[in-house]
């Protein structure tokens, strides 16, 4: 068996350096459980769980579904609630990955709250302007992917 050890594995505590991405509609916190179960990094798509409340449900119910590694994904731009949503992952104190478009607003208080803190890019100079804003991780995924890119 290969035993995995990279900057993301140490970042993020999971076994395998591979992140599930967020699936609007489909990312809910089975998916990103039982992707934590197999050894990745799962996601909850914030935009599939639609409200904070239901988020706050979502994370619970994965939290008690695997001790392996995941957090949620917040697609700046089409997320609803987006700040609520970030409220939650705040008190829930889960790994936070920002998406879509510039993570400017939402820096600061992922920052201030020490969460661990990933920002999706699909361009370079995106993904450098991001980076200045402190991010533990950047991913840069390329416009011609599937998803939701911003071309800002």
């Amino acid at each position: 068996m290969i035993l995995w050890k990279t900057r993301v594995t140490d970042l993020l505590g999971c076994k395998y350096p591979i992140l599930q991405g967020a699936i609007v509609g489909m990312g809910d916190w089975r998916l990103a459980a039982a992707v934590s179960e197999a050894g990745a990094w799962g996601t909850i798509t914030a935009s599939t769980s639609k409200t904070p409340e239901k988020l706050r449900e979502d994370i619970r119910r994965c939290r008690e579904a695997t001790d392996g590694a995941w957090g949620v994904n917040l697609t700046i731009g089409i997320c609803p609630r987006l700040e609520e949503m970030l409220d939650v992952c705040i008190d829930e104190k889960v790994t936070v990955e920002t998406s879509a478009y510039k993570p400017d607003a939402l820096a600061p208080l992922i920052k201030k709250a020490g969460l661990k803190w990933i920002h999706k890019s699909a361009r370079v100079k995106d993904a450098v302007h991001a980076q200045e804003l402190g991010p533990d991780a950047i991913i840069l995924v390329g416009l011609e992917g599937a998803g939701l890119k911003s071309p800002d």
